[in-house]
């Protein structure tokens, strides 16, 4: 009976231990980057050596709704995002704002990348000094110098609007 007993409490410590050093989700997004293996990132909670800017933007599209292209560099690599920015009380539940990403080529795309609704839980926030002016974004995704981005969004008609290629 000791014996079972000392195992559990020896187990009891090493996973207790490990659980301690593990950090949670936030700070783990924050950590370091790495090329693409940080695509899908929260840029909110990202640390930025440069930027976040606004690259193209942002684009009046209309009924108090406007978008642009972002982007930051981290640990050496640029990343970049779009916005959908507008009025609370304006159907941007029925607005999409997404990336797309290719090469300079086009001969590989990624089209509809963090494709993100208008008030998307976790993605939306107020925007600072503004009575009732709200911002979802998309993740962030990698752009190396091989490759080109831009943000777009879709209106309630499924009509595409997009940013030039950066």
């Amino acid at each position: 009976m000791k014996f079972r007993s000392r195992i559990g409490l020896t187990l009891g410590m090493v996973l207790s231990s490990l659980a301690l050093a593990v950090p949670n989700s936030a700070s783990a997004a924050a950590l370091a980057c790495d090329n693409f293996g940080c695509d899908g990132h929260d840029p909110n909670i990202q640390s930025w050596e440069s930027g976040p800017v606004t690259t193209y933007g942002p684009y009046d599209l209309g009924n108090s709704f406007s978008y642009e292209l972002r982007w930051g560099k981290t640990d050496g690599d640029q990343y970049s995002w779009g916005r959908l920015e507008y009025f609370s009380g304006t159907g941007a539940g029925d607005w999409s704002v997404y990336v797309q990403r290719c090469t300079k080529d086009h001969s590989t795309c990624y089209l509809r990348l963090g494709l993100k609704t208008g008030g998307a839980s976790g993605w939306t926030a107020k925007v600072a000094d503004t009575a009732n002016m709200y911002v979802t974004r998309t993740p962030m995704y990698y752009n190396p110098s091989t490759h080109e981005m831009r943000a777009c969004v879709e209106n309630p008609s499924g009509t595409a609007r997009c940013t030039p290629w950066y």
